[in-house]
């Protein structure tokens, strides 16, 4: 599995846990819970763009792809 594939997954992943975390917050006006969600999110970005920066380092340089 490439590196983007697994990014793309766990993202998917943190995201549906979000999702699952906003609805209970929402049920019982919990703040606490609000926030887990919006770490969850912000740890799904942090995971695409790592998986960005990885595939822009490993690419090779310009010289070598003519």
């Amino acid at each position: 599995m490439l590196h983007e594939e697994f990014a793309d997954r766990v993202a998917e992943r943190l995201e549906s846990a979000a999702e699952d975390l906003e609805e209970v917050a929402g049920a019982v006006g919990n703040d606490a819970t609000a926030v887990r969600a919006r770490v969850l999110r912000l740890a799904a970005d942090v995971a695409l763009q790592e998986a960005a920066a990885v595939t822009q380092e490993e690419a090779p340089p310009p010289a070598a792809q003519a």
